[in-house]
């Protein structure tokens, strides 16, 4: 159990520092054409952002690690603080002092992550069946056509609507890999299986979509958008298909770390989005000197 909430712990740090690194780069490449699904895959191959990319596989890989142990709401609801992390390396970068709103916040994150991490009930997910498959590759078509429309938008509405779509593709990623039952004796059915197959696509969608979001406003708003998604929609989904559950001592504390890490990161991230707001509008003009 150690090492299922380490790694939980790692996810979300590998994917605060390849947030940072996508941001930079995404920024570097300018939208230009009709649509930006160019310049998104653009920005997703130059040498910075293929950094974060890796960093990201490491995180999904940790995850990976810690789903095979733990429900998806304890993973995801840690995950999902890689947006307080953000914000921490955006102070360490920029060197501003936090305020007291932003601090409380943080710690408010803090504690509900330690209720969950302390409250969730360890055990594999339940079995499913064709159903569950065939729901999961519908999500993939969905994923791809919502994100090949919403590379048409523009500013802080392209970016949260990429965003979600970014979420949503992660989640589908999640929930294959807390569904997916590897079997140590039988490695060749990675090949064949619909939720391992349906890895690939969910990875490549959610990683162009993110890029995207990035290219369009801050890193904040896309991250939150991102993870909003993807710390609910899995959780639930587990919670009422997967068999996910919390200890049957500790409901009520489960349910108040939920409600206050998603408050505390809400609140957190409107902030931040909007500073970043405030500092990337242009200045006022020079008075006439006539």
């Amino acid at each position: 159990m150690t090492v299922a909430y380490l790694a939980a712990f790692a996810t979300a740090l590998f994917y605060a520092v390849s947030a940072v690194l996508e941001d930079d780069a995404a920024k570097r490449v300018p939208i230009s054409g009709s649509s930006g699904k160019r310049a998104a895959i653009k920005a997703t191959l130059s040498p910075v952002y293929i950094a974060g990319m890796l960093l990201s596989v490491l995180a999904w890989s940790a995850s990976l690690l810690a789903l095979r142990n733990l429900p998806l709401f304890a993973v995801q609801s840690v995950a999902a603080s890689s947006i307080g992390l953000v914000v921490l390396i955006t102070w360490w970068r920029t060197k501003v002092t936090p305020s007291r709103f932003e601090g409380i916040w943080l710690s408010g994150m803090g504690v509900g992550l330690v209720a969950i991490a302390v409250s969730a009930a360890p055990g594999h997910a339940l079995r499913t069946g064709n159903v569950f498959r065939v729901s999961m590759w519908v999500l993939v078509v969905v994923v791809a056509w919502g994100a090949s429309r919403a590379s048409h938008l523009r500013g802080n509405r392209g970016s949260a609507v990429l965003g979600l779509m970014s979420g949503l593709s992660d989640s589908g990623l999640a929930l294959c890999a807390r569904a997916f039952h590897y079997h140590h004796h039988h490695p060749a059915r990675l090949l064949v299986d619909p939720l391992a197959l349906a890895l690939v696509p969910f990875a490549a969608i959610g990683m162009v979509a993110f890029a995207g979001a990035l290219q369009r406003g801050s890193a904040s708003l896309a991250l939150a958008c991102q993870q909003g998604v993807v710390t609910i929609v899995p959780s639930i989904v587990g919670l009422l298909v997967l068999g996910d559950k919390a200890r049957d001592e500790l409901i009520g504390l489960t349910i108040a770390g939920c409600v206050l890490t998603v408050v505390s990161l809400v609140l957190l991230t409107l902030r931040t989005a909007h500073h970043d707001d405030v500092a990337i509008l242009p200045p006022p003009p020079s008075p006439d000197p006539t």
